[in-house]
């Protein structure tokens, strides 16, 4: 029997870049293509520990998507438990490799990931690392990010225009791998074909707003995008690693082919 995953025609492009400042990357990106698993994750931390924290959880969290899709129920909601249950399980590890390790002590990283299912997607995300779909040319950010700017703006004690000038936008609230327990924010939601879902690092969303993002991912060709967007996050100043991963759901699979 073949899998769910075979059931969408999609077309997938990602780049991560150094950008202008920093020394070394750390945001990392993964894929399972045959289960349309995708990861991205942002990295914190000295002595390259952010980079490690980063790899660490890409790696980890599509080896456990691989071993538990395997072996679950294939419902959507299924899905969902398996996939906290393993960013979960993926935290504790990092958080025990920085305790164990003095080199990669307070390590951690943002993460977010996307699955694509028959029933529909599985959008899940800890840390400022985003995700957005343009649907109809419309494009809407999917994740609210886990930092003290947004829990700022919820508890109403900052509007969005104060947030531009808000000295302390990338203090994260949730983090993989800072405690020994996370409590990711996940989601299921529809899909139809011609969505596009963007996945990206705070190098990417600090830069460009939510226009500038609509109007690459809409006038640029599929195989340029991700190399447009880094290019204008570079342009306006590039001063943190950026990474971006573009996702576009060409068509669905006739269920007589997966058999």
């Amino acid at each position: 029997m073949a899998l769910q995953a075979m059931f969408y025609k999609t077309l997938v492009y990602g780049i991560s870049d150094v950008g202008l400042v920093r020394q070394n990357n750390e945001d990392s990106w993964g894929q399972i293509l045959e289960d349309h698993f995708f990861v991205l994750a942002d990295g914190m931390g000295g002595h390259r520990a952010g980079e490690v924290a980063s790899k660490e959880a890409v790696s980890q969290l599509c080896a456990k998507f691989k071993e538990k899709f395997s072996r679950c129920s294939k419902d959507i909601k299924s899905s969902f438990e398996m996939i906290k249950e393993s960013i979960q399980e993926v935290n504790y590890n990092i958080y025990k490799m920085g305790r164990e390790q003095e080199i990669l002590r307070g390590m951690g990283t943002t993460l977010c990931c996307v699955c694509l299912h028959s029933e529909g997607v599985i959008f899940g995300h800890v840390g400022d690392s985003r995700i957005y779909r343009l649907r109809d040319n419309n494009l809407k950010q999917i994740t609210q990010d886990h930092s003290l700017l947004r829990e700022l703006i919820e508890l109403g004690q900052l509007s969005e225009h104060q947030a531009c000038e808000f000295a302390y936008k990338n203090i994260i609230t949730k983090a993989i791998g800072t405690g020994p327990f996370v409590e990711p924010s996940l989601k299921i939601d529809s899909i139809e074909v011609g969505d596009v879902i963007l996945m990206c690092t705070d190098g990417l969303s600090d830069l460009l707003s939510i226009q500038d993002i609509q109007q690459i991912l809409s006038d640029t060709p599929d195989d340029e995008v991700t190399k447009k967007l880094v290019k204008v996050a570079k342009s306006r100043g590039g001063h943190d690693n950026i990474t971006v991963v573009v996702i576009k759901v060409q068509g669905k699979y006739e269920s007589a082919s997966l058999s």
